[in-house]
This record gives C-alpha cells, structure tokens and sequence, in this order.
C-alpha cells in the first residue's frame, strides 16, 4: 500500500461503469503460499508466481488474469466456474415483479431528533471510532490535524456528553477497530500518523478507568483492522499496509493474552474486507488484495476449532471491498463498497453459511451505490423470529452521503428513509461520522462538523 489509512479514506470517488468480475476462488491459500500455475480458480500470489490462466499475476507483470501494472484487477475463469464475467448475467435469481406505482403509494412514519452538541469530542477529525454500551454512544480516537487520544460519551435519555478519561489512555489514533464486549470497550490497532500500530486498551465506562491491552503476541500493525467480539475473546483480521502478511489474532482480555489464528484455508492478505460474528463464527469476505484489486474471496473461521472453510464464489456478488456487512441471525448481508479506485459498488446479496449459498437482493429502489463502509444495521422483528428489516445509511458515493434507506425482506422492496435534518458542508469525508444502533433508534454523529441526529424508524 502506497498511502497511509487516514489517506486511503479520503480517495476521490466518482462512479464510472467498467466491467469486474468475481473470481472462482474456493480453496483460498495460506498465508505466503504461492502456486507455480494459477489454473482455474487458481491463485498466483502477488508476492510472486507464474501467471497461469485464472490466477493472478504478480504485480507489475502482464500475465493472464493478473495486475497489469498500475491497471485494474482482472479475473479470468472458465465459464460456470461461477460467479460472473464481464457483460454476463450474474446468476441471481431475478427480482419478484412489483405493482406499478407501489412505490409511490408506500408512506414512511419516522423521525429525526437534532443532539446536542455541548461537551462533544472537539476537532474536526475522521476515523474515529463508536460503540453503543446498552445505554450511552462511546466515541473515541479519530485524526485532526494530528491524531487524538479523546473521546466522548453520549447519552441519549439527557441529550448530554461527557469525556472519557485520558488517564492511561492508548496511544492517540485513526482508523482503529473497536468492539463492546457487554461491559467494556476495547480498541485495537489504527494508525497515529507514522505508523501502524499493535497496541491497544480497554476502557471501562462504569469507573472511567483505561487498562492497556498486552503487545506480547499481538498481531502486527494493521492496515483498516476488521474485528469482532465472540463473548469472551476480540478476533482482528487484515493484512498489513502492503498485502504481504495476514494480520490476525485472538485477544482475551480476561488473561490480556494474544494467540493467533490457524492459517490453513484462510482467505489470503485482505485490507478493507467485512467481518460478522454468527454466535459461533466469523465471516471475512471481501476486501483489497492490492491496489485496485478487489476481491470476492471469503471464508468462514471456528474459533471453537480454530479452523477455516470457504465461502463459495457460485453466484457470488462482485469483487468489493470498504463494503458493509450485517448479520440477521441466519445470513449474512453484504452491501455497497468498491470495485476500483473511483468505481463504486452497486446491490447488495445475501448469504447463508448453513446452505453455503448466495442470493439476490433487490435493485429496484434500492439507494445509490456507497463505499466507506456505510452504516448497516439488522432491526429484528420482535413478533416474528428470523423476520426483520435492514436499516443502510450513509457512506460516500463521491460525496458524503446523507441519506438512507430500509429494506423489507418479506416483500422484498426499499423504503426510503426521512431526510437527515442537519445541513452541513457535504465535502466532509464519511469517515468522520460514526454511526449505531441502540435497539430502537439510530445514532449518527459527524465527528468532523460536531452535529448529529437520533432516528427512530
């Protein structure tokens, strides 16, 4: 990677229609390991290797299906290997026909509520960080004209802020991850300006108290680390800043030890993949594998086993990365992100490890494409199991967006949702603003412009 994070984040955007393709990959290498033929549905890594048909070709050289020097990423794949080519059907099933004129007909009930802004985190800084504790919004970290150790928390009931301590606090950054474990936040990684970093710390907001995660067997600095929280351990996945080593790792805060992940079957150096936690697994899909090269590679990994399986590419979306995805309770929703600098992506799809399968989300309606990792949050029907909604909002689609919108899963159709309330210069970057949900409203709050809204649909 030729650009720090914070950099990374800001890349211009504009949507361009080009031709990607997903590629067959189903037995993703391990870490470091090459192939001397790419074959089908093969990998030649980018690292090195010959370029043989369906692989990729190392950088710089001009093999088939590889990166043509400072060109796009190109997969070639026999037809039926899967997923899609260039200028043919993706495979998805088609949409189910729509009444003329429901759209129209359909009326939205909901409500934006303006925040206070007195006491909230200072400075006009980007990729910061946010969780929802059950009861308040914790924002922290983030860059300004240098990065920050500060944060601030928000409770919604008195519509008021108040810091978090500095007291012992980790090392200021941006670009961090960040998980709520059910009684505390922990924040790993991101990046302070010069470097990379594998360190962290664990904030309690009972006592307002910092303790520093152990540097003893963590991962190496990451590149956009992607993390979740399993109930007794955080688990990180990326690649470094220049795709050449997986970085990952398990965290338990309760003996503050490090061990790390089993390499076998794991997706290969991925920056800017989605990562959801089941209840007894984790799904990476997605991501940069290098510049200008998305991928639609992904896997699945039990920590129970410390073992990987593939995700299948059959009816795959296309290759993206800087997506967002959710968990339902059964699938796993995948949407917007980037095919290529300057491309954005478009759909959404579903996928189901149970069946190992994809399928198709609507279009129709649907809101205009979105990278930066728009909000995406699952809203459970509490009177029907498995029923819900799918809340997206935000993102960036070559400008900040402010808007949203809601899918129905049963009738298969978008709502839109009621225009944000705050007008502000729509040149601040996505990344400044840090969204969540607390079970019955949607906080968003734009750490850059110091304003933000509570939505309850």
């Amino acid at each position: 990677m030729s650009v720090p994070r914070a950099t990374l984040l800001l890349l211009p955007l504009a949507v361009v229609a080009v031709a990607v393709c997903s590629h067959p990959m189903t037995k993703p290498p391990v870490d470091g390991g090459t192939t001397s033929t790419g074959g089908a549905g093969g990998f030649v890594s980018v690292d090195g290797g010959a370029s043989g048909s369906g692989g990729l070709a190392p950088l710089g050289d001009a093999g088939l299906g590889g990166v043509i020097g400072t060109g796009g990423c190109w997969w070639m794949k026999p037809s039926g290997a899967g997923g899609i080519q260039p200028d043919e059907d993706d495979g998805w099933p088609a949409s189910p026909p729509r009444a003329p004129g429901a759209a129209v007909a359909r009326t939205r009930v909901d409500a934006w509520t303006l925040m206070s802004s007195a006491g909230s985190p200072s400075g006009a800084r980007e990729g910061a960080t946010a969780v929802w504790t059950g009861s308040e919004m914790i924002v922290w970290g983030g860059l300004d004209t240098q990065p920050r150790a500060t944060g601030g928390r928000y409770d919604p009931a008195t519509d008021t802020w108040k810091p978090t301590s500095t007291s012992v606090a980790p090392k200021a950054r941006s670009g961090h991850a960040a998980v709520w474990t059910g009684t505390k936040m922990i924040v790993w990684g991101g990046y302070d300006g010069n470097a990379y970093l594998s360190s962290g710390g664990i904030y309690d907001p009972a006592t307002d108290t910092w303790t520093a995660t152990t540097i003893d067997g963590a991962p190496i600095g990451a590149a956009d680390p992607r993390a979740v929280w399993t109930g007794t351990e955080l688990i990180v996945w990326s690649a470094n800043q220049t795709w050449s080593t997986v970085v990952s790792g398990r965290y338990r805060p309760s003996t503050d030890t490090w061990h790390p992940l089993a390499t076998a079957g794991a997706p290969i150096r991925q920056v800017a993949s989605s990562v959801v936690w089941t209840g007894t697994e984790m799904i990476v899909w997605g991501g940069t594998i290098a510049d200008e090269c998305a991928s639609a590679q992904g896997a699945i990994y039990n920590p129970a086993t410390d073992t990987w399986r593939p995700v299948t590419s059959v009816g795959a979306p296309h290759p993206r990365y800087g997506h967002s995805a959710v968990w339902t309770g059964t699938q796993m929703i995948i949407w917007g992100g980037t095919i290529a600098v300057s491309t954005a992506a478009n759909g959404a799809a579903s996928y189901d490890p149970s069946a190992d399968a994809w399928y198709a989300i609507t279009e129709r309606e649907s809101p205009s494409p979105r990278t930066l990792s728009p909000a995406l949050f699952f809203l459970p029907d509490p009177a029907t199991p498995g029923a819900g909604r799918m809340l997206l909002w935000g993102g960036d689609y070559g400008y900040a967006a402010l808007t949203g919108a809601i899918y129905d899963f049963v009738p298969d159709r978008w709502d839109v949702v009621a225009p944000f309330p705050v007008s502000f210069d729509s040149a601040n970057a996505a990344s400044s603003r840090t969204t969540v949900w607390t079970g019955r409203e949607m906080i968003v709050w734009d750490v850059a412009a110091g304003v933000g809204a509570r939505y309850t649909p």
